[in-house]
Formats: C-alpha cells, structure tokens, sequence
C-alpha cells in the first residue's frame, strides 16, 4: 500500500500522538468509550477541546492582530508591492526570518529558486504564514483550515500580542510537541 504525504495537520502532531492515533485506527476490537484505556480518554479529550474550543477562540482573537500588522506593513514597508530585490526579510525585536516560500505557490512553482519568488504579500493570511515553516502554512483563512499549531505559531512569532499570551501559547505548544 502507497503511503500518502502527511496533511498539514498530520505532520503538525508530536509523534507520541501520532502513535496513540495509530493504536486507535488499529485497534481490532470495537466497543463503547469505556474501552479506551484512560490515556487514550485523556487525549481524545484534549484533541476535542483543542479543535472545538480554543482554535476558534484563537481565530477570533488573532484574525484583527494580523489584519492590523499588515496593514500596518503595507504603509511602512509597502509589503504588498515587494519585489526580489527589495523586500522584508525579517520581523520584529527577535528578527525572525520570514518564510517567503509559503506564499504565491512559490515553493510548489519555484522549489529553492528564491529569484523567482512572487514577495507581494497580498492580504493578512499571507503575511501570518510567513511566520510558519512552509508544512504549517497549508490554511487557506482564519478559518477551520487554520489549526492550532498553526495559530500558536503566528501568536509566538508575531509582537504584536501581549507578551502573556504569547509565553502561554509557547508552553502549550512545547506540552503539545513533548507528549
């Protein structure tokens, strides 16, 4: 059997999650939720409250944070008409490099071929992804399409949240990726 590429979500989970997911999808008997022993109870859990609770949450509270940015970008760096030659390579006090292949299909188009790159950032979902490594950055909006790891990405990255969230967001992503 084939073995397809991993999803955005797929590659975005620690590798202990991976295999607690895969002990489920393999599991030969069936039965009622009393059968999942209490770890695996645990995740489901923290898995629902992370897709249904905090992510849309998330969305809510990042989507104007990033809007501001960017329009804020547009005016001083004039990010939506960038060229090759001249363009904003990196961002903010800790200078974090931006990651140009995760917009304008460039990577897909252009692989490593930087020359090539389309650097107009074209509206606020382009420039949160610049901020991710390409694999993280596969969302199409502040939407269901954006996942958690993604949005924990844009809120450590960016300086324009409160340094507060910003730690939390940090640590909740560390427990995430270790478990």
């Amino acid at each position: 059997m084939a073995t397809q590429a991993p999803t955005p979500i797929q590659s975005s989970i620690s590798a202990y999650l991976e295999r607690g997911l895969r002990e489920i999808q393999t599991s030969s008997h069936t039965g009622p939720p009393g059968d999942l022993d209490d770890n695996k109870k645990r995740w489901l859990v923290v898995g629902i409250c992370l897709h249904d609770i905090l992510s849309p949450s998330l969305r809510k509270y990042v989507d104007p944070v990033v809007n501001n940015l960017y329009q804020t970008l547009m005016l001083s760096d004039q990010i939506d008409l960038q060229t090759q030659t001249k363009y904003l390579r990196t961002y903010g006090v800790a200078s974090n490099y931006l990651n140009y292949e995760a917009i304008n299909n460039n990577k897909t188009t252009h692989g490593y071929r930087t020359v090539l790159y389309d650097y107009k950032v074209q509206n606020a979902v382009d420039l949160s992804k610049l901020f991710l490594q390409t694999h993280m950055a596969q969302y199409t909006g502040f939407d269901g399409s954006c996942d958690s790891s993604a949005l924990f990405g844009m809120i450590t990255k960016i300086d324009k949240f409160p340094v507060n969230v910003q730690t939390v967001a940090n640590d909740v992503s560390i427990y995430l990726n270790a478990s």
